[in-house]
């Protein structure tokens, strides 16, 4: 490994225009280093064998060959190489990214829009973010922690904890996560879910009738006031914070249009606060998965000194140990999980509640 390791970086998108574009942005961060471009997927596959990039910033849209089935190809071909997808804010832009994600890619960024003052700033802002996520993934992969043994970590736990919401918190890798989560829940879950996951708007919807079909629950995007109903999986929509509130012996989500929380809207924390001060009325089973940065820890510490019980997602199973790692830091976490065990606690815990919020 080397000593201050140089991302090699292949652009791949079918616009001259664009990959001019993207190699200034690239060229602006200090860890980056342009080995290459190419304007469809098959001259990236070529490009891929000659000059071994450490990571690609790929285009889905692109003739000859789509992003899709470059990301795919890679999978046999080049799996250390590590993938950022390039993506249109449209619906159809956002179903292909999501596969991606699933497929493998670390993470995405946005294509710039043409009203933005400082759109190289912006998109330089960003990849720098993401590359550096993509480069910690690689020295993990290219070090001693290949293929880590996972094992649950159990801290206290409250005694006779029945909880009556599960609140799930992620960012990057989230998607593929919250699928392996949600897609093994029983239809008989006795507790509503709510879920905040940083994506854009569009990205919101796509996932949530991604989940909805995955899963025997009845997944969506929240809405201002909408009852939070037991065996329902509730997603805060993109850019506007989500909440819960307690009117009538019932929970509701209640949308707040406010400052960015860690960079983030919708913020996990602001929705972890809500429930927080909703204990210990309401018994909030919290869960943090993969995702940079430190959003979800503060609340999560809030949820379990308000008698709550909080499940991380472990290390070795995440994309990025940066939202987990923040809240064991804490001292906010019950049990350290691997992801393929999460679903498992949450079907055990819920279980054991399902009674009314006033109970």
């Amino acid at each position: 490994m080397r000593s201050n390791p140089v991302l090699r970086t292949l652009i791949v998108d079918d616009s001259v225009v664009f990959r001019s574009f993207m190699r200034r942005c690239l060229t602006d961060i200090d860890h980056v280093e342009v080995v290459g471009t190419a304007s469809n997927g098959e001259m990236a596959l070529r490009q891929i064998v000659k000059l071994k990039p450490d990571l690609l910033v790929l285009d889905m849209e692109m003739p000859v060959m789509h992003g899709l089935d470059v990301l795919n190809a890679l999978q046999t071909d080049a799996p250390q190489t590590k993938v950022i997808v390039v993506s249109g804010e449209t619906e159809s832009n956002a179903e292909r990214t999501l596969e991606a994600l699933s497929a493998g890619a670390c993470d995405f960024i946005l294509k710039p829009n043409a009203s933005c003052a400082d759109a190289q700033g912006e998109l330089t802002k960003r990849l720098a973010r993401c590359s550096r996520m993509a480069q910690s993934v690689s020295q993990v992969v290219g070090g001693q922690n290949r293929s880590p043994k996972t094992q649950s970590v159990r801290f206290k736990r409250p005694l006779s904890f029945k909880p009556d919401i599960i609140a799930i918190g992620s960012s990057t890798g989230g998607p593929a996560a919250l699928s392996q989560v949600i897609s093994a829940l029983p239809a008989g879950m006795l507790l509503p879910i709510v879920i905040v996951q940083h994506m854009p708007k569009l990205f919101i919807y796509s996932l949530a009738s991604r989940l909805d079909k995955e899963s025997a629950l009845i997944c969506k995007v929240a809405e201002d006031g909408m009852e939070l109903q037991q065996g329902h999986v509730y997603l805060a929509p993109g850019e506007i914070h989500m909440e819960v509130v307690r009117q009538n012996m019932k929970l509701f989500a209640k949308l707040i249009d406010g400052a960015k929380l860690h960079h983030c809207k919708p913020a996990v924390d602001r929705t972890f606060y809500s429930l927080a001060d909703l204990a210990p009325t309401v018994k909030t089973l919290a869960v943090v998965l993969t995702g940079m940065g430190v959003d979800g820890a503060d609340g999560a510490k809030q949820i379990n000194e308000g008698r709550g019980h909080v499940i991380v997602q472990d290390k070795a199973s995440s994309s990025v140990w940066g939202m987990p790692g923040a809240t064991v830091k804490v001292g906010a976490a019950h049990d350290v999980l691997p992801l393929n065990k999460i679903a498992d606690a949450l079907r055990q815990m819920a279980s054991k509640g399902g009674k009314d919020a006033t109970a």
